[in-house]
């Protein structure tokens, strides 16, 4: 295992990942029995899979499509039947070792994924539904081979228009848990639109928030953003803090793994800053 990886017990007692991808997600290495283990040696209580699904296929990327014994095929609700039996699994066979493991799943949002979204919703018993926006326009926020991407076409107010509606339309849909890593975007908007990125959030924030109350959706704390060169988290602390201000739940920490090493990435610090109940692992 590489020594970035390196997998040292968590002090504090009681945390839980709820943002995990195995190698069920075409984009990430490391199966449910190595992240589960990992989840033990760093002593945590819950770990939440949440593989990508995303079926707006005129997106041509990683999550339009799942890994299944070794052969990349597309997202649909019948190649997601092995996933879910596959947590399944893990949920009888760890729960005695002491690790609760939870079936999730990151659904792609997309302009009209909310059909979509619903009739995944339906066929399988989710512990958690969270909503990741990657595309807008039917397009990736950043090229994919010779294809331009939203920053490529856009400018960054018309990127942040866009972006922030499109939160808003998953949040009113009522149909998700959690929004994943708010302001993601920020992970390659800079090398795009410079610094003014830091201020593009603030003109769609309250509408956002307005919108995540009336439904009772929350909002994640993905540490991830640090392992992407990044200072803060997704999002960042001025947003957490306002959300909590606002009375938007921040109920989840979540480490956005693609690879077993990185299962619990930088949760104490992420414990340390946030209320105490987005540690606990039920809500």
């Amino acid at each position: 295992m590489p020594e970035e990886y390196k997998i040292e017990p968590l002090a504090s007692e009681g945390l839980c990942d709820y943002h995990c991808h195995c190698d069920f997600s075409v984009d990430a290495v490391g199966s449910i029995d190595e992240y589960c283990q990992t989840a033990l040696r760093r002593n945590l209580a819950e770990l939440c899979f949440t593989t990508h699904y995303d079926t707006n296929y005129k997106v041509e990327y990683s999550d339009n499509y799942m890994r299944i014994a070794n052969k990349k095929v597309r997202a649909n609700p019948d190649n997601l039947q092995a996933y879910v039996e596959a947590v399944h699994r893990a949920q009888e066979a760890y729960y005695p070792l002491g690790l609760s493991v939870k079936l999730g799943l990151e659904f792609g949002w997309y302009e009209t994924a909310e059909k979509s979204a619903e009739e995944i919703k339906n066929r399988f018993d989710f512990d958690y539904f969270l909503c990741g926006l990657h595309q807008l326009d039917d397009r990736c926020f950043w090229s994919h081979d010779e294809e331009k991407g939203s920053f490529d076409l856009m400018s960054l107010e018309e990127f942040s228009e866009k972006y922030f509606a499109s939160l808003i339309r998953a949040a009113e849909s009522g149909l998700f848990d959690t929004i994943a890593h708010l302001d993601y975007y920020k992970r390659k908007a800079y090398q795009h639109y410079g610094n003014d990125v830091v201020d593009a959030h603030r003109p769609h924030l309250e509408s956002l928030f307005t919108a995540l109350k009336k439904t009772d959706t929350g909002i994640e704390i993905n540490t991830a953003a640090q392992r992407h060169g990044l200072e803060e988290y997704y999002p960042k602390i001025e947003i957490i803090n306002t959300a909590k201000k606002a009375g938007v739940k921040v109920i989840r920490i979540g480490s956005d793994a693609h690879h077993p090493g990185q299962v619990g990435y930088d949760f104490e610090m992420a414990a340390a800053l946030v209320p105490s109940m987005v540690t606990g692992c039920e809500d």
